[in-house]
């Protein structure tokens, strides 16, 4: 953890970085840099502090609490998920944590989606900016959890999971399901389920060497990605369904549901 300090505390006053707009130096100055050159940093810094991660394959902002600590949530390339917490005070103690810890609160996630909005639904990723934010609410000690995940068109690789008592696990056999399907190319994360039951669409279409379209995935082509939940896998598999027939010439398959 000190190496975190350390690390991020020097960019504080490197030339070229952008000045301080929020109120956060340590965020202003991780948010000026570029993907890569802020993917590069991180990496050293948890690793430094002793977390484990191959590479970093992205970075998310996921918003300021109400004392304007800053949350960045990163993801390696083998699943794990961290979130650092960036104080606005220049020169306090950073924290690391793994995404999805229970008992972590904001502090642990859910990962990839702003904070404060983590309810009993499924929530894609925003912009995470967010000025003023509540704690995540109090859940039940029996709470399950889901995920999922996907590659962006026009792969249709994907990764669900629903059901489990570890929020941690359930995501990570998610993303790792998903990043098996999809070699090199990179696996988002769609949204988190709570306590409901969840379901993927995809609109999907023939892919233009194959002579018919099966469940192969050399065979299709995706057009759009859609998660839907709800009190039964019925529920959630029609809500899906219906967002992706606004999708007109595509073939709308059930990849994945569950509860």
């Amino acid at each position: 953890m000190r190496r975190i300090l350390l690390l991020l505390a020097c960019l504080v006053g490197v030339p070229g970085l952008a000045a301080a707009q929020t109120g956060n130096p340590l965020h202003d100055q991780l948010s000026g840099m570029n993907e890569s050159t802020r993917r590069a940093e991180v990496f050293r810094a948890i690793t430094g502090g002793g977390a484990s991660c191959q590479a970093i394959i992205a970075t998310y902002f996921a918003g300021f609490d109400q004392g304007r600590t800053a949350y960045w949530d990163m993801r390696c390339r083998e699943g794990s998920m961290y979130r650092i917490a960036l104080p606005a005070q220049r020169f306090a103690r950073l924290g690391l944590s793994v995404c999805g810890a229970l008992g972590g609160g904001i502090a642990a996630g859910p990962c990839f989606q702003p904070v404060g909005t983590a309810a009993p639904s499924m929530a894609t990723s925003g912009t995470g900016v967010q000025l003023a934010v509540a704690q995540e609410p109090a859940l039940p000690a029996n709470s399950r959890f889901g995920a999922v995940y996907a590659t962006d068109a026009p792969m249709a690789a994907f990764g669900f999971g629903n059901g489990a008592a570890d929020r941690l696990a359930v995501n990570t056999t998610a993303v790792r399901s998903c990043q098996s399907m999809a070699g090199r190319v990179p696996c988002k994360f769609l949204g988190e389920i709570v306590n409901r039951c969840g379901a993927l669409v995809q609109a999907v279409s023939r892919h233009p060497n194959a002579v018919v379209m099966t469940s192969d995935l050399s065979t299709m082509v995706l057009n759009r990605n859609f998660p839907g939940v709800g009190a039964t896998v019925q529920e959630a598999e029609a809500q899906a369904m219906q967002a992706c027939r606004s999708s007109p010439g595509a073939t709308c398959r059930i990849a994945a549901s569950g509860c």
